[in-house]
């Protein structure tokens, strides 16, 4: 168990060091229709007209629980302005409903499956998507550090601006 958190640390801190990118192909996204943990099904290309951040995400990751109460509190300054974040669980799903329900998270929480992570190139997590309201993928982030939710909140106001 040491050995095993010892290279999660180690694998989130390499992966926040590559920092962001932008997502080379300004397109559109994958689409994909999964299940949240209260079975609702959720398709992307649904949510098109809103600003989505789609954030693929484990509860046995450190930056991935860090990144939490960030999105949680993004989620909460701008659902009723037409933005939404989809968390794609990729752990088993009683994890994710104990872990849901410790942390508070107010937003979805989707199941997450080998498919969509390959679909959306998924090498390390966290790794969070932004898709503008024409669903376009405007940038992308792998790893997480405290510093990044004063530029995710920049980045989500000015979506929903446009």
């Amino acid at each position: 168990m040491r050995n095993t958190l010892k290279w999660c640390l180690i694998l989130g801190i390499v992966v926040l060091a590559c920092g962001s990118k932008n997502q080379a192909k300004q397109s559109g996204t994958t689409d994909f229709s999964l299940f949240s943990l209260d079975g609702t099904e959720y398709r992307l290309s649904e949510l098109k007209g809103q600003v989505v951040i789609v954030d693929f995400w484990a509860t046995w990751c450190p930056p991935c629980r860090n990144s939490i109460p960030t999105f949680a509190r993004l989620y909460d300054k701008y659902h009723e302005q037409g933005f939404t974040i989809l968390g794609i669980g990729l752990d088993d799903e009683q994890a994710l409903v104990k872990f849901k329900e410790q942390m508070r998270i107010p937003y979805p929480i989707l199941i997450g499956n080998k498919e969509i992570a390959k679909a959306y190139e998924v090498t390390g997590i966290p790794k969070t998507i932004f898709i503008d309201k024409q669903g376009r993928i405007r940038k992308t982030q792998t790893g997480f550090a405290p510093e990044l939710e004063a530029p995710f909140d920049a980045l989500v106001d000015s979506l929903l601006k446009e």
